[in-house]
């Protein structure tokens, strides 16, 4: 069975990113096929992104100029791509919204590994909407990709959804049936060292991220905070964080994957505030670490929380023993963090818990998964 991956871009590499390398190499592949950008695996397997703009027109080229910096309209360049010209596929699986659009042959299954629908056309939309101060122009570019988007998902045989926050999403907003295959980390190259005298945080300094309240609570409780990831969309925080670097904030921007994992291995906790995120590769990595996780009550990390058994309630905030819900307010996390110092976490079952969202149980689930779908699929053809 011949697999080709197609991931919607690489301008950075985040949680979707290393889903498509690590599908590659679960069948096989050296090569993500992607639009304008590249990019080589972090975790040194040897697979590449390989830019396949090459395939297009020369105006499609061009329209690629705007659409780099637009990623959203790219519906239109992925129905130019014939996969065919790549190679003699049995199988493509698309990672992420745009290359869903791919209109592939009769006879090659389309398989799409959904880490959302386009959040700013659907569950988002209102308080996107409301941040442009209910823009007319970014209104009526809404509608039209929505319906970009509803004749994309007529071109998607099977979805994979990455949580069950996520599968309730296709089905709400385009009524598509999916299964859930969590996405992975290599448990065995995370470790505990000790509960530090640090909380850390994880992630891009964008709005959606909620990194202000984090900074706060910690700024007011006195209790050194560390941050890694890239530079994001939230300029207030970016440059906060620039003019208050110090004995309380430490922002270090990018790191390795050394650097980071060390730092998990050394902290008290992690924290993790993004609004309605769709799954959330950080806890697992804390819980690799043998760390807890304060999270808010939205999106899919409190249905994370809620697999570790309930100790108490204390107020707002729901302790388990995977971590604390809160309602993502500085004050609440400010709490929650005192709270640490009363509990006894127990390295030994974060790690274990950890372990079900090790790369060899995604490796063997979509292998069956696709397998499966295949050949249901190569059944119907025949009949």
């Amino acid at each position: 069975m011949k697999v080709g991956v197609f991931h919607w871009a690489f301008d950075f590499i985040g949680g979707g990113e290393k889903v498509a390398f690590d599908i590659a190499e679960v069948f096989g592949r050296k090569e993500v096929y992607t639009l304008f950008s590249s990019a080589t695996d972090p975790e040194g397997r040897g697979i590449k992104a390989v830019d396949i703009s090459y395939l297009l027109p020369r105006w499609g080229k061009l329209l690629g100029k705007f659409t780099k910096r637009k990623r959203g309209f790219e519906y239109w360049l992925w129905e130019m791509i014939d996969v065919r010209e790549l190679d003699n596929f049995d199988v493509i699986i698309t990672s992420g919204v745009t290359p869903r659009a791919i209109i592939a042959p009769e006879d090659v299954v389309h398989v799409n590994y959904c880490h959302s629908v386009p959040r700013w056309l659907w569950d988002l939309w209102h308080f996107r909407w409301k941040n442009t101060k209910k823009s007319l122009f970014i209104f009526w570019s809404a509608e039209l990709l929505r319906a970009l988007d509803v004749v994309a998902d007529t071109r998607v045989d099977y979805y994979v959804v990455n949580s069950e926050l996520i599968q309730r999403r296709p089905w709400h907003y385009l009524k598509r049936d999916s299964v859930i295959i969590y996405p992975s980390i290599r448990t065995k190259k995370y470790y505990f060292k000790e509960f530090g005298d640090f909380i850390l945080h994880i992630g891009r300094i964008d709005k959606e991220k909620q990194v202000f309240p984090v900074i706060k609570a910690c700024e007011k409780l006195g209790t050194k905070l560390v941050l890694i990831g890239n530079k994001g969309n939230d300029r207030e925080t970016y440059e906060y964080l620039q003019k208050n670097n110090g004995r309380v904030i430490d922002y270090r921007g990018v790191v390795s994957e050394e650097e980071k994992r060390e730092l998990l291995a050394t902290c008290k906790a992690v924290v993790y505030n993004p609004i309605s995120e769709d799954f959330g590769i950080v806890p697992t990595e804390a819980f690799a670490s043998g760390k807890p996780v304060i999270v808010n009550n939205t999106g899919f990390p409190p249905v994370l929380i809620r697999k570790g058994d309930f100790v108490k309630k204390d107020g707002a905030i729901e302790v388990r023993k995977t971590g604390m819900i809160t309602n993502g307010t500085a004050e609440m996390i400010a709490t929650a963090i005192k709270l640490l110092d009363s509990f006894e976490w127990n390295n030994k079952e974060l790690i274990a818990f950890a372990r079900s969202f090790d790369f060899e149980v995604f490796k063997q689930k979509m292998q069956d998964y696709v397998t499966d779908v295949q050949k249901q699929f190569s059944e119907m053809q025949h009949t």
